[in-house]
């Protein structure tokens, strides 16, 4: 696997879906800092309001 960008958190998060992969996986990235996760991380990013977006969710449900 390819590395993921890891940057220091902002407490601004808002994590969205990009148009890239990272082997094979989609990708998102925080729109603050611009750190980055795919599904197989074993923790589920969620935005500054503490929500897990609908797109992440969505992912993590399998869908």
């Amino acid at each position: 696997m390819d590395d993921l960008r890891i940057e220091p958190c902002r407490s601004e998060c808002t994590w969205r879906a990009t148009d890239k992969q990272l082997d094979g996986e989609q990708l998102f990235a925080c729109g603050s800092c611009g750190s980055e996760w795919v599904p197989s991380q074993p923790w589920t990013p969620a935005d500054a309001d503490g929500i897990v977006p609908p797109d992440v969710a969505r992912v993590r449900q399998g869908r």
